[in-house]
């Protein structure tokens, strides 16, 4: 019974030392918590911050690149038309020359041959321009979609310098091919008539002369066409919290001069 009532007590002294202990110690663990969630809401701010910033950063260098590509296309289309009215002079009056050199050939039907042949070559050329200042446009546009989907990838927290590298590389081999492309605009070929026994010899030179320069206007084009799907196939590769496409690269540069 004694004992009992001894234990009795020195439950009592112990809850009471407790109680006495305990309303002291409850003031700074209830101001560290409080000192921790303003430390996390003060780091959310600054994340939600530098979100912000990283977005609007990267919008304005989009906007500026935007920008940037559409006056170089701007630039070049004025250039490219310049160049092909000027050239419109020149292949009037390289005809006009043409003939007076076939007076020596006697055979009519060759004279008319070598004269389609001629404006063939100009047209062809023409044609084949056009179609490679369509595919540079479209690559443009292409690259403008990578770089605005590795915009919101960068501002998700990821890192896209790999991607910003092959854009940057693309956008140089856009800028080479459409320099190309205005060089060849303001070329014609003349067919120099030696003699009839070698005119086929003088159209082949006049033909073959077209097709090395168009060969290379189309071997840059498939370089930009290349830097392209490299940037996108990069962009593909980063960490996506959801599936979504990959820009398709659907512009062939491959037509046969």
């Amino acid at each position: 019974m004694i004992l009992s009532v001894v234990l009795f007590l020195i439950a009592g002294l112990s809850l009471a030392e407790e109680g006495a202990i305990n309303p002291q110690n409850r003031t700074p663990i209830k101001n560290i918590r409080e000192n921790a969630q303003e430390k996390r809401q003060e780091v959310r701010a600054y994340a939600q911050e530098t979100r912000e910033e990283i977005k609007i950063r990267t919008r304005e260098a989009t906007r500026a690149f935007k920008e940037e590509l559409e006056q170089k296309r701007e630039e070049l289309k004025i250039n490219v038309e310049q160049k092909r009215e000027e050239l419109k002079t020149r292949i009037e009056a390289k005809r006009e020359e043409l003939k007076q050199r076939l007076e020596k050939i006697k055979d009519d039907r060759k004279k008319q041959a070598v004269e389609r042949i001629d404006k063939q070559m100009d047209e062809l050329n023409d044609r084949l321009l056009k179609h490679y200042l369509s595919v540079l446009d479209k690559l443009s546009d292409v690259l403008v979609k990578i770089s605005e989907r590795a915009d919101k990838a960068e501002e998700r927290g990821i890192d896209v310098a790999a991607v910003r590298t092959t854009i940057e590389k693309a956008n140089n081999a856009i800028s080479v091919a459409r320099s190309a492309t205005e060089t060849q605009s303001s070329k014609t070929y003349t067919i120099q008539v030696s003699a009839e026994s070698t005119l086929k010899i003088d159209v082949g030179r006049a033909r073959q002369a077209l097709h090395n320069d168009l060969i290379v206007v189309r071997s840059a084009v498939k370089s930009a066409h290349d830097a392209v799907k490299n940037a996108a196939v990069t962009l593909a590769k980063l960490p996506r919290p959801t599936p979504t496409s990959t820009p398709e690269i659907t512009a062939s540069p491959t037509a046969t001069p």
